[in-house]
């Protein structure tokens, strides 16, 4: 699993905790005390996209052909993980799309970061999507609604994939590309977008590759 980057209240904490100035936090064998946060997945990152164990989507792929992505894995789960004066219990969900035929695969990660007995915090709530060499990371609010660097996302009132009208729909432009707040017109590849509702979930994901699946409602690939 990804690593995210520390949060500039951690990092203020790191520093306040330190024995001197002069001593880098490089452990929590240099602080004076640690700070031992227990970061809980909020509600949407439960509920956005309708992840259920046994779910299954029917798609209709660029290159013709018809396939189902089930949802295989739907787990949470405790990761402990330490860094400068912060010594962190982290609530985190992952959930596994798979195809048996074609042999594919979507990953949709949850990272928790609701700390109660910190209220004045400011929260990210992340949700990243990645399929092969494409990813897609976003932070929700906590309603499960999207936000965003600017460029990096579109909010759209409907949109028609194959006869059927989705309402709410947000366009989230792949990481190799504008990630960090920064457009990379240098990466290889084309420019990649995962349409994607609360509701729904996955309605079309794109690739760096220039290939994309699109959700088929009442389809059947058998």
């Amino acid at each position: 699993m990804q690593k995210r980057a520390l949060f500039a209240l951690r990092a203020g904490l790191a520093i306040a905790a330190c024995a001197t100035i002069f001593t880098a936090c490089g452990s929590t064998d240099t602080c004076d005390e640690v700070y031992h946060p227990k970061l809980k997945l909020a509600d949407c990152q439960k509920t956005t996209g309708n992840f259920k164990k046994g779910t299954t989507t029917h798609y209709v792929h660029s290159e013709g052909f018809e396939f189902d992505l089930t949802v295989t894995q739907d787990s949470i789960f405790k990761n402990d993980w330490t860094d400068y004066c912060v010594e962190a219990e982290e609530e985190d969900r992952t959930v596994l799309l798979t195809s048996t035929y074609p042999i594919m695969s979507v990953e949709v990660n949850f990272y928790g970061d609701i700390d109660d007995s910190y209220i004045e915090r400011s929260y990210r709530i992340p949700m990243s999507i990645s399929h092969g060499n494409t990813k897609f990371s976003v932070d929700l609010e906590f309603d499960g609604n999207p936000m965003g660097a600017e460029n990096t996302l579109t909010m759209l009132d409907t949109i028609t994939f194959n006869g059927t009208t989705y309402d709410s729909v947000f366009v989230i432009m792949d990481n190799a590309h504008y990630n960090e707040h920064i457009y990379n017109e240098e990466a290889p590849g084309d420019t990649a977008y995962l349409y994607f509702s609360k509701e729904k979930g996955i309605l079309k994901l794109e690739t760096t590759d220039g290939k994309s699946f699109t959700i088929k409602e009442g389809g059947d690939n058998e």
